[in-house]
């Protein structure tokens, strides 16, 4: 029951963060001729205002694709078999909404019992390395991976910028998605 409600999770993200995108395209603000961000945006969002807050004038049109072609390569991967690990923080973003809207959905029809949200919870055990992840939602966090207690702890560069970073060589990171060559990110650890 977990993974179908997972996959029906996968179908139903992916449809809403293609609409997410279509938003944002025809969000322009007029005066300045300028894309919206998800913070201008007048227009409702399904997915993208659930990121972490703080970066909410960030998230452009560039980045919802960007977050759209993730989450899509992310869960091919899942359903092809050859799943290991998430390879960068978009991706362990991604994971949590999926995460997410599969509760929903089980809550919603009332199939979510005890088994099923330890089968959910022990995935996302497997494939998160960490979660660190989820300090981006804590602003009293903010900047603890620059640190010293953030070295020590060894947890990876989560600015904005490192989010398409994949956290090393042997992670894949979907070339649509992926930083753009000369740019300041390089791979990151976890």
């Amino acid at each position: 029951m977990a993974a179908g409600a997972l996959v029906d999770a996968i179908d139903v993200v992916i449809d809403e963060l293609f609409d997410d995108v279509h938003t944002l395209e025809d969000d322009v603000h007029t005066l300045e001729g300028e894309e919206s961000t998800v913070g201008e945006c007048d227009g409702s969002l399904w997915h993208l205002e659930d990121l972490p807050e703080r970066y909410v004038l960030q998230y452009d049109t560039r980045f919802a694709r960007r977050f759209l072609v993730t989450v899509i390569a992310m869960t091919t991967r899942f359903t092809a078999g050859n799943f290991g690990q998430l390879s960068c923080i978009a991706e362990e973003l991604a994971l949590r909404l999926l995460l997410r809207q599969a509760n929903a959905n089980l809550e919603l029809f009332g199939l979510l019992e005890m088994g099923v949200s330890a089968a959910l919870a022990t995935f996302a055990d497997s494939v998160y390395e960490d979660m660190d992840h989820e300090w981006l939602y804590d602003d009293s966090m903010d900047g603890i991976d620059e640190s010293v207690v953030g070295s020590t702890l060894g947890v990876a560069p989560m600015s904005f910028e490192a989010w398409f970073t994949p956290f090393n060589e042997g992670r894949y990171v979907h070339p649509s998605a992926a930083d753009e060559p000369g740019a300041s990110a390089g791979a990151v650890s976890s």
